[in-house]
């Protein structure tokens, strides 16, 4: 690891920021850029695969294990200012006996709160750092996906307003919104569930820098990430049977027009009809010079088709 700063005070430099306390470092870099890279490779003796997953995007969750550190790729749940939909912003971390590396991409709005009050207070920074390295990813951790909770409750707003909208309105923009809502449901349920299995791995991983007592701290941030799975779980139940509300809704609406449709028709069929042997022009036809005549007939054809097509679809309706 780096060698350690001499006063317990912030370090601002091109690799990002460097806290210190009671022998313990905390080095974060926010935006990471590849001369930042360079910088970390040429001060942390990483292996060189979990640089290049900084520098690529890694889609799925995961954590490597090696003899002296462990390196974790999360996924922070986060939404699209412009789109509305949801994405995994990269966290990469690098965990050992000495320090704690964290790495982002852009910043996190949860992790730059924390390094703002370790910034700020040496008494929050001496405590965080002060129980190790295990303890404060611990306590990142937990405030960031504690920070996720808040995606989960718009989702459950959001699902509330389409299930009212549902029984007054069921038009493309509600299927629409209702694919929308259901896309950021099964998303963070993707992003969130491996990152169950990666908690429940450090819980029972055996490294001298992640004690058992550190077991129940992980098993708190694995908690939360099992509220935030079943309340998107449940959302799916919810927003599959809105989908199925609304194609039935959808259906039915479809069978009224074509009911219309085939009213329509079936009532023009017989003025359509003396319309066809009429207008032949041939001079046999009974009346065919007689023009009131053959209104009375396209007039009694018409209305003789609509009390049939009306007396077949009450009879069908009982």
């Amino acid at each position: 690891m780096e060698r350690r700063l001499a006063k317990n005070e912030p370090k601002t430099h091109m690799g990002g920021d460097i806290f210190e306390a009671k022998g313990i470092q905390l080095h974060h870099i926010r935006e990471v850029s590849e001369a930042d890279l360079e910088l970390l490779q040429s001060k942390f003796k990483f292996h060189h695969l979990d640089y290049e997953d900084i520098r690529s995007q890694t889609p799925i969750s995961k954590m490597d294990a090696y003899k002296h550190y462990l390196f974790f790729v999360f996924h922070i749940p986060a939404v699209n200012e412009d789109t509305g939909y949801l994405y995994g912003e990269e966290l990469f971390v690098f965990l050992s006996q000495e320090g704690l590396v964290t790495i982002t991409q852009k910043p996190i709005p949860a992790l730059e709160d924390i390094i703002s009050r370790i910034e700020k207070s040496t008494k929050f920074r001496s405590l965080l750092l002060g129980k190790g390295t295990a303890f404060c990813l611990q306590r990142i951790l937990g405030e960031i996906f504690r920070d996720s909770l808040s995606i989960v409750a718009d989702l459950t707003l959001e699902v509330r307003r389409l299930e009212a909208a549902i029984e007054v309105q069921h038009d493309k923009r509600l299927t629409v919104d209702l694919g929308h809502a259901r896309r950021n449901i099964l998303f963070l349920r993707q992003v969130i569930d491996p990152q169950r299995a990666i908690l429940s791995s450090l819980s029972n991983l055996k490294r001298t820098f992640v004690s058992e007592e550190m077991a129940v701290y992980f098993d708190d941030v694995h908690d939360v990430l099992d509220s935030i799975w079943l309340s998107t779980d449940n959302l799916k139940l919810i927003i599959d049977g809105l989908f199925d509300v609304n194609e039935a809704l959808l259906s039915h609406r479809t069978n009224e027009v074509v009911t219309l449709l085939t009213f329509i028709s079936a009532a023009l069929m017989v003025p359509t009809l003396i319309a066809g042997f009429y207008g032949m022009n041939v001079p046999w036809l009974p009346y065919a010079t007689d023009a009131r005549f053959v209104s009375l007939a396209y007039l009694v054809g018409f209305l003789g088709m609509v009390l049939v097509v009306v007396a077949i679809i009450r009879r069908s309706g009982r």
